[in-house]
């Protein structure tokens, strides 16, 4: 099951970002997390936290901005190297894709050729 627009404003703060972006985050993060075999009832869950995670990347590298002089300022260190721990969202998403989705890959047969 997909996230809303709605869910991912409240849940992680991002009432300022427009809907149409927030649903191109959500769509994204769907994709991965049908990819991964999720439990259906942690879909959801899993969609929501990485649609959080990168729609907080999106502005991750701004540190300051100013509205009078149109001035921003960005930070030097490359955030997007660190990946998904970069955020509590990614922390969060790269916990539930342990428990869950990579137990489901483990699971079938096993052949040892000798």
């Amino acid at each position: 099951m997909k996230t809303t627009v709605e869910k991912l404003k409240v849940f992680a703060d991002l009432s300022a970002m427009n809907d149409a972006s927030l649903e191109m985050y959500i769509d994204d993060a769907y994709l991965s997390v049908k990819g991964k075999s999720f439990p259906e009832e942690y879909e959801e869950m899993a969609n929501r936290y990485l649609a959080a995670h990168l729609a907080t990347m999106s502005n991750k590298h701004v540190i300051a901005e100013a509205v009078g002089t149109l001035k921003r300022e960005y930070s030097d260190k490359n955030t997007l190297s660190e990946g998904l721990a970069s955020t509590v969202y990614g922390q969060k998403y790269q916990e539930l894709e342990k428990e869950f989705a990579k137990n489901k890959a483990k699971k079938g047969i096993s052949l040892v050729v000798i």
